[in-house]
């Protein structure tokens, strides 16, 4: 389970609202009232005034499944799409044609779904469209069944449960329908809030226990899945329930140690109405609050990992290092902040966890290992991790050393070799567990201050491929390739170090981040995704360049930096537009 920034009520509300000013949604129409063949779900993610990421989920209402398929749609402004992934794309004028990849070529029937996303960027308003033809059928304009903004009390009478006959239908039975609660915190909490679709509103109860809510299917429903995004106001107990009269209740799930962040429960049961009962809250001064219920007669497949028009410089990288790759292309103004107790502390401080944390192999050589403490904070946090390497020299001294490595680089049996093979081996370890990293080897290239950059690009240069290929050797495939110096006030550019391109994913800057800076990471090879992989000044989305991510450096240097870098994380983690680890998609099904 990932688990979200805890924050008050007060301060999780305002990220809430912050968040849903950032989204436009658009639906034609809903699954539960379409009579028309498809439906389409048209939503803005991410919004900077002369651009958008836009996320498109299509549902097929007919009773046979779709196998291969074009989504058709005409821009009412100046739209023009850019990266796009789980699709490719073709437009002509204002008229864009979305058709699947291999693997998202089905689309079941009774309401499945398929989805893809992609950039977008425009001049004046970004409209969305209002028409769509999937495979040349025009998706219908029927309104989706309005959501009662008002909870209420549980019928005392409730209607005649139909019984569906038809064979179990896929995707979120809950979207759209009806769903009441025993209490709301405010009007703009209201139980309908979470069965919207958008992870941006939710429902929030008053503060006392126990609190429930609970949502109309419909019909009777066999019910394999719910999933629970649970705001930073979650549940330490609780029960899900099923009923197929809303009167007597069935649990089929039931924690007394709840952690928040998302719940995905298998479980077992049948019913028109489900419920979600609260017995305990993870802090007495909050409610309970969800983001979404989702309920699936048909567990949904795994999330595919995102697609673009970038691959890695490992051939063999396996999906999640792919997935990671071409999130991170298609994404900007992703957070990072170095090792784990200061990304808690930026929690503290903001009520948002990073999103990225790094850590470093610096002691890896020396004794100290730390892989399995990673591998737990993975699996509990599900966020994105990163490494950089403090490599002490191989002849004796520390990463600042004189270091005459040069000899070493043609032999084997070196202590330079070993090293390289010990980290190699610690890569593959996280593999193993299904972790993808950001690996930055021989950082800070032309500063000439670490003992790799003190004999030169070439030598670099050579010392680089060398621990790639014997990665590569060790059947690494979990590794993003993450050049890294220094983007400006350098004696040496830092184009003159590069490996190339058939050993780096991205170029990063350290430090230097203007607009400038971010020119220059572009420039260096071709096609590369470009971010800050260590500073000290989060990145204000506001005024600062859209560099994929940013990773902060350690807060015990923050108020040696000149800055007030705690008044920075809270200006950067009040924007919508930066992504904190509880937006990020679930990298472990990639």
């Amino acid at each position: 389970m990932r688990k979200p920034p805890r924050a008050g009520a007060l301060l999780a509300g305002a990220v809430a609202t912050a968040t849903a000013l950032s989204v436009s949604l658009v639906t034609l129409p809903d699954a539960h009232a379409a009579a028309s063949p498809c439906a389409v779900d048209w939503r803005v993610t991410n919004d900077w005034g002369t651009g958008a990421t836009v996320a498109v989920t299509v549902t097929n209402n007919e009773a046979t499944s779709i196998n291969g398929w074009n989504l058709v749609w005409t821009f009412p402004g100046t739209q023009t799409v850019g990266d796009i992934w789980n699709a490719t794309k073709s437009q002509s004028g204002a008229t864009v044609t979305a058709t699947n990849l291999s693997y998202s070529a089905s689309i079941p029937g009774n309401g499945g779904t398929v989805g893809f996303g992609f950039n977008v960027t425009y001049n004046g308003s970004n409209p969305a469209p209002t028409t769509f033809t999937l495979n040349g059928l025009t998706c219908g304009d029927t309104a989706p069944t309005p959501t009662p903004t008002t909870p209420g009390p549980t019928p005392t009478t409730p209607a005649p449960t139909p019984t569906s006959t038809d064979p179990a239908p896929a995707g979120n039975l809950a979207r759209g329908r009806p769903a009441t609660a025993s209490s709301a915190e405010s009007t703009g909490h209201a139980a309908g809030l979470a069965v919207d679709g958008d992870t941006g509103t939710r429902w929030g109860s008053a503060y006392t226990d126990p609190q429930w809510i609970r949502v109309d299917l419909g019909a009777t429903y066999p019910i394999r899945q719910v999933n629970l995004r649970w705001e930073a106001a979650y549940a330490r107990a609780y029960q899900v329930q099923t009923s197929t009269d809303g009167t007597t209740w069935t649990t089929v799930h039931s924690t007394t140690t709840g952690d928040g962040g998302l719940d995905e429960l298998t479980v077992t049961g049948t019913g028109r109405y489900v419920r979600v009962y609260g017995t305990a809250r993870a802090n007495p001064s909050w409610g309970y609050s969800l983001y979404e219920v989702e309920v699936y007669a048909v567990p949904p497949p795994p999330t595919p990992a995102p697609t673009c028009n970038q691959s890695p410089a490992d051939s063999g990288a396996n999906s999640k290092a792919r997935g990671l790759l071409c999130y991170l292309a298609t994404h900007s103004y992703v957070s990072g902040q170095t090792d784990a107790p200061d990304a808690e502390r930026v929690r503290q401080l903001t009520g948002r966890y990073p999103a990225i944390v790094a850590f470093d192999f610096m002691e890896y050589t020396r004794g100290s290992i730390q892989t399995q403490q990673v591998v737990d904070w993975f699996t509990t946090n599900r966020g994105i991790v990163a490494f950089q390497w403090h490599w002490y020299c191989p002849r004796g001294g520390n990463y600042a050393a004189n270091c005459d490595f040069v000899p070493d680089l043609t032999n084997p049996s070196s202590k330079l070799w070993q090293d390289i093979d010990l980290v190699v081996r610690e890569l593959k370890k996280m593999g193993d567990a299904g972790i993808p990293v950001l690996f930055r080897p021989l950082h800070e290239a032309n500063n000439n201050y670490m003992w790799w950059a003190k004999k030169g690009q070439s030598a670099y240069q050579q010392l680089w491929r060398l621990i790639f290929e014997r990665a590569q050797l060790a059947g690494v495939d979990n590794v993003v390739w993450v050049f890294n110096g220094m983007a400006s006030g350098q004696g040496t550019s830092l184009a003159s170090w590069y490996p190339g391109d058939a050993y780096v994913d991205q170029v990063t800057s350290d430090y230097y981040q203007s607009w400038s800076d971010h020119s220059t990471c572009k420039a260096v090879g071709s096609n590369k995704t470009v971010a800050i992989a260590e500073t000290f000044s989060p990145v204000n989305p506001a005024t600062e360049p859209p560099w994929s991510y940013f990773v902060v450096w350690a807060s015990r240097d923050w108020t040696g930096s000149g800055r007030d870098v705690p008044g920075l994380w809270r200006t950067a983690m009040a924007n919508p537009r930066t992504i904190s680890i509880d937006q990020l998609p679930d990298i472990t099904k990639w």
